[in-house]
Parts: C-alpha cells; sequence; structure tokens
C-alpha cells in the first residue's frame, strides 16, 4: 500500500484560487476547505464519471464537475439533492446576467396566494413570527419562476435560513437564545438579525463569481439503504458518508437540516413529528447509525460497483475505523492509495490528532 501526506499549500494555485470562490457552506463535515487536497489526490487517476454518493452540500461534485467530469450526486435529503442540481447545472453567463435584486424581491412579494403551514406549526421555535411569514410567502411564490430561478431561490434561502440559526442547525426549539436580550461580544447577532433577502443578495452575488466550468450532471435523490435504484454506472465512485465520531455517535443530517426539506416540499410544514419540541419533518432511516452498519453499507456498494474505482473521505478518528475501511477493501480485492491532509483541522474540533483521510481503491482487474 502507497501512502501520500499533502500538506495544504500556502501559495494557492490556479485551480485552488477556483475553489475558493466555490459556495460557502455551514454544514458539519463539508470538503469545501479540503477541495485542493482532493483535488491534487484524484487529479493523477484516470476516470470520466463520478457518483457522489452522500453529496451533502455538492461542494465535492462541484469540484469534479470544474475537472470536467460527467457527475452524478446523490443525497437522500431533498434540499441537498435540490443544491446538487443547481450547481451541476448553472452556467457563468446565465448567472451573470441575471438580475438577483429583482429576483429576490419578487419571491418575497406578497401575492396574496401564501399558506400559514410555518406561521401556524413552528411559531417560537425556529424564527419569530414575522420570518415565518415571510417563508410562508416564499414559498407560496416559487410557482411563479422558472425552474432554474426557483432553484436558486431555493438555495439561497435555505442558506439565509442556516445563517439566522444558531450553530446553523435545526436540532433543537433553541429560539429563545437568539432573542434574548443580553450583551453579546460576537457577530452572531447581528447576523441573526439581518433580513433573508439580505443574506440572499449576497451570497447570490458570491456565486456569479464562482466558475461553473464543466459539464452539466446529474442530481439524484435515494437512500443508499437501497442500491438497487441506482442505476449509473460511473468509473469513481466517491464517498463521504456521515460515519461515527470518536465517541461513537452518530451525525444525524436528517436531524439537524429537516427544516430545509420544506421549501422543496412545502406540505412537509404540516407533517413535523410533535413527539419532540423541534418537530422534525424528516426523520429518515440509515445504516451509519452504527460502525457495524456503516462497514455493512461501504460493502454493499462495492459489490454493486465491482469495477469502479472507490473514494473514502474519512476523518482519521472516525469509527467504522480508518483499518475496518482497508481490511473490507482488501478483502474485496482493492489495490489502496492512501492520501492524508496532514495539517488540516475541524473546526470547533478539540483532537488535534484527527486528520482526513482520502482512501482510493482500485479494482485489481483495471490495474
Amino acid at each position: 500500500m502507497e501512502q501520500v501526506a499533502f500538506d495544504l499549500p500556502a501559495h494557492l494555485p490556479t485551480t485552488s484560487e477556483a475553489f475558493a470562490k466555490f459556495p460557502s457552506t455551514r454544514y458539519q463535515g463539508s470538503k469545501r476547505k479540503l477541495l485542493p487536497f482532493l483535488h491534487e489526490a484524484c487529479k493523477s487517476y484516470s476516470f470520466s464519471s463520478v457518483l457522489d454518493l452522500y453529496s451533502g452540500t455538492a461542494s465535492v461534485s462541484l469540484m469534479f464537475r470544474y475537472m470536467g467530469k460527467t457527475v452524478y450526486a446523490n443525497d437522500y435529503m431533498r434540499y441537498n439533492s435540490e443544491t446538487a442540481r443547481l450547481l451541476l447545472s448553472l452556467t457563468n453567463d446565465w448567472l451573470r446576467a441575471l438580475d438577483l435584486n429583482d429576483l429576490i424581491e419578487r419571491a418575497f412579494k406578497s401575492n396574496g396566494q401564501s399558506g400559514r403551514l410555518v406561521s401556524e406549526n413552528y411559531s417560537g421555535i425556529y424564527f419569530p413570527d414575522d420570518e415565518n411569514a415571510q417563508i410562508d410567502e416564499f414559498c407560496a411564490n416559487l410557482n411563479g419562476f422558472s425552474d432554474r430561478e426557483a432553484s436558486l431561490l431555493t438555495y439561497l434561502m435555505g442558506q439565509a435560513m442556516l445563517m439566522k440559526r444558531p450553530y446553523n442547525l435545526f436540532h433543537r426549539a433553541n429560539l429563545e437564545m437568539r432573542m434574548k436580550d443580553v450583551p453579546r461580544s460576537f457577530g452572531n447577532a447581528k447576523t441573526w438579525a439581518t433580513p433573508f433577502q439580505d443574506h440572499m443578495r449576497k451570497l447570490g452575488k458570491m456565486l456569479q463569481k464562482c466558475d461553473f466550468s464543466g459539464p452539466t450532471g446529474t442530481a439524484l435523490c435515494l437512500n443508499t439503504s437501497d442500491l438497487s435504484s441506482l442505476s449509473v454506472e460511473p468509473d469513481l465512485i466517491y464517498l463521504d458518508p456521515p460515519y461515527l465520531n470518536g465517541k461513537g455517535v452518530p451525525v444525524d443530517y436528517a436531524g439537524f437540516y429537516h427544516f430545509l426539506e420544506g421549501l422543496v416540499d412545502y406540505a412537509l410544514f404540516d407533517q413535523g413529528n410533535a413527539r419532540y419540541p423541534h418537530k422534525p419533518i424528516a426523520l429518515k432511516p440509515s445504516r451509519w447509525r452504527t460502525a457495524d452498519g456503516g462497514l455493512e453499507e461501504i460493502r454493499d456498494i462495492l459489490l454493486r460497483w465491482p469495477s469502479a474505482r472507490v473514494a473514502i473521505s474519512y476523518r482519521g478518528d472516525g469509527k467504522p475505523s480508518i483499518d475496518s475501511l482497508k481490511t473490507l477493501l482488501h478483502s474485496q480485492g482493492y489495490v489502496i492509495n492512501e492520501h492524508t491532509a496532514v495539517e488540516y483541522k475541524y473546526a470547533l474540533s478539540k483532537n488535534f490528532d484527527a486528520t482526513e483521510d482520502l482512501l482510493i481503491g482500485t479494482p485489481k482487474a483495471i490495474i
């Protein structure tokens, strides 16, 4: 097994400068800051198509598009899938010619057609009443836009909603943390008070600076518990799975970001689970809630695409362990190259020994 270590470069080359202009993300575990490392590791392998099986923010999918690959991005969260569909189809000419101010203004214009699902079901939980009403109005207006415009607005609104949430999450009914009238020594209060529209304009202008080169990709929205429904046959399978942390606690992305699903399907705002104070609307099954279940899913992925290379992004202290993943790959006849981002530090992590690893397994049949 060959092991290669990369320092994240102090002076970024041209590709990394492009990656720096990729859309900012607020998701836990986002690989956006690691794109230079991932690009450096992947560019020496021969492949023309890639399936990003747990696409999340779609940052890595967008990187592969920029590399000229045919990209299939899959995520079981509807908002994430819609994000991938947008980022894999945007063109520079369309986006830069867009009147963002007019688009966003029309998205919040009162038309007398809005429902009250957010206002009635989520009062006092995530946003104050005036902002709940704005979310209802926004959702009602989406039907008046083209598919691409609606997709862009949905993405921008979701990111704006995350910015106005404590911890950028929807895992608790903790509006009082934002609304409490106490002296604050940090910048969150200003971000929370900024209107949705202002956040969306800023985010949209950042998108207009991004280079959306490469072929149009395909977005899928399927639960990986059933791989038979994924009919694509890519050369490379890229995996950034929701593994357990070093303490064995699973990362429940559906629980963290469920509320954004209502932007894609408004009726979901009427289906919150009242057993919980935060009324989640998307509790979805995942085998990654246990280490054994995660290994089973990786094994099934290898069996489903036996002729494809597999690239697994993984935190060094994650569970199942790196060693168990290597053992599994070896048992299935893969030759492994291991790449490590030796100077990467996870945000908010107190574990200074946690590395970001990329295992690239190549079936012996294609060597």
